[in-house]
């Protein structure tokens, strides 16, 4: 892999983008991110759970904290690593419910057993040690909590369209993404993210491995965007 997946970079790589992240996020997904957001929410609400306190980890502008609303929360801790994305994340979701924190998925500031949910939305696959984050999102789960991810996953086959979109993935879309941001390697490593990344079922394993079972699993778009809905045991 051409960038490292350490901390430093992963934040000041967030910071640089944060002014463009939100319009090129709907702009190069075909405007389907919003889609898979609203579909995440709606299968949570679905179970008849409540969920009064929420976890949005590697939150970025707060996308997915926002959908959370619908949830009816008591507080949403919005926690990344880059400040600049957690400026933006306060401007939509309310003040009176939202905790934006500064952290690292592998050293989470919340008590044993606090959160009813825990949500992250692409954003696993920039985590460094992605086992070690795992456990410790098991950690501030209550038993029962229940953990969504949505993100871009190593598609298990490869076939025409699967290669159709790595050439649109690896050679368009990073032109297109660094150009519009201004930034020189962001778009690029966003394909790598993902090509060196795991399959969705080598991540639902790993889920299991580590104190979750899975409740659902959705594709969302060839295999590659998907949705894994997973409850701590």
């Amino acid at each position: 892999m051409k960038y490292e997946k350490n901390k430093q970079f992963i934040g000041k790589m967030f910071d640089e983008i944060s002014p463009t992240y939100d319009k090129l996020n709907h702009l190069l997904s075909g405007y389907q991110d919003n889609r898979w957001r609203k579909s995440a929410v709606k299968y949570l609400q679905f179970l008849q759970h409540e969920y009064p306190f929420i976890l949005d980890l590697a939150s970025g502008s707060g996308d997915l904290g926002a959908e959370f609303l619908k949830l009816k929360p008591q507080k949403i801790f919005s926690a990344d690593l880059s400040l600049e994305m957690l400026k933006i994340d306060r401007q939509k979701l309310p003040e009176d419910i939202n905790y934006p924190v500064k952290a690292e998925a592998e050293h989470l500031p919340f008590k044993t057993g606090y959160f009813d949910l825990c949500g992250i939305g692409f954003g696993v696959r920039n985590f460094e040690n992605l086992d070690s984050c795992i456990i410790e999102i098991c950690r501030v789960l209550k038993p029962g909590g229940r953990f969504v991810t949505i993100e871009m996953f190593k598609p298990a086959k490869s076939g025409l369209t699967n290669r159709s979109f790595r050439l649109y993935f690896e050679k368009i879309l990073p032109k297109i993404g660094n150009t519009l941001s201004s930034s020189n390697f962001a778009y690029d490593y966003l394909f790598e993210s993902v090509d060196n990344f795991i399959t969705v079922q080598s991540y639902e394993n790993l889920l299991q491995k580590n104190g979750f079972k899975i409740l659902r699993s959705k594709n969302n778009f060839l295999g590659i965007v998907n949705t894994v809905f997973a409850e701590k045991m």
